[in-house]
């Protein structure tokens, strides 16, 4: 028996240890990790309003105050759904944010505009115009892989363009911010040039825009996601990091927090239309 604990943890030490730490140290799981982090405090307060739109009391209780809350709620419910639209239903956007403004760090670039090219970029794929108006189907859970995906896309490209001196250079002269401008310009052509014409192509080939073709990809892995292997998985690694002196939380929840969010953000949507919530393994659980 001490020889098989001594052969696993000579494993825990020479290869998992290793390698869970560059995995903890990976520019691309941290700057997912941050920006899951720096949209927190909206999702939190969009949920937290849910409880006062949809008060936790049964439509058959008899007690004044639950039965006056549940009237009110129904009477405003159009009013009180506005403050969580437009917090947790707009989730994406701040995840892009945050996560292009943490990658920039790692490239040493301008966090504010690397946030603002990714949110472009989001907003070009993801926000199709139908009947006029600007469609917001994938603000919420259904458009977080294609957040990360052009979040990372519109930071190294920027960084890339950067990197080579592909910018529009203005006399020292010129005041910081105005030369920022004008610096980021062949970005922003660079997104648009490449990004809309993919998402025309894709549409007229597949018949779906990018945040549809990339949700159509990993639906198995998000239905795979709130399975009890997956559960059991992801608290055994958590664990075992945790044994090789690793912040194991940190790794999981940064490769595992678009699954969850997805999740959560399809549970809020239908709690709001009054269904049965499909999705149990969300941060909550995990936690």
């Amino acid at each position: 028996m001490s020889s098989l604990y001594a052969k696993l943890i000579d494993v825990i030490e020479r290869q998992i240890t290793p390698l869970a730490g560059a995995i903890g140290q990976q520019k691309y799981v941290t700057s997912i990790r941050d920006g899951f982090i720096t949209a927190l405090p909206f999702m939190i307060v969009g949920s937290f309003l849910l409880v006062f739109i949809f008060p936790p009391f049964s439509p058959d209780t008899t007690w004044g105050f639950a039965r006056a809350w549940l009237q009110f709620s129904l009477d405003h419910r159009d009013a009180l759904m506005l403050p969580f639209n437009f917090s947790m239903g707009v989730m994406t956007l701040f995840i892009a944010v945050g996560i292009a403004a943490s990658l920039a760090k790692h490239h040493h670039l301008d966090s504010l505009t690397a946030g603002m090219l990714s949110l472009m970029s989001f907003l070009l794929v993801a926000a199709p115009l139908k009947d006029g108006q600007i469609s917001t189907a994938y603000f919420s859970g259904q458009g977080i892989f294609t957040a990360i995906l052009v979040a990372i896309y519109s930071t190294e490209l920027y960084a890339f363009l950067k990197r080579h001196n592909i910018t529009i250079r203005l006399p020292p002269e010129v005041p910081a911010g105005v030369a920022r401008s004008f610096e980021i310009l062949i970005p922003v052509l660079a997104i648009i040039l490449t990004l809309h014409p993919l998402n025309l192509f894709i549409e007229a080939q597949l018949g779906m825009i990018i945040p549809e073709a990339i949700m159509s990809l990993v639906k198995p892995l998000v239905a795979a996601s709130d399975t009890l292997p997956a559960i059991l998985l992801s608290v055994l690694v958590c664990q075992v990091l945790w044994f090789a002196g690793i912040h194991g939380a940190l790794i999981v929840t940064g490769i595992m927090n678009p699954f969850w969010m997805a999740n959560l953000s399809v549970n809020q949507a239908a709690m709001a239309a009054g269904t049965a919530i499909p999705h149990i393994y969300v941060p909550v659980a995990y936690t």
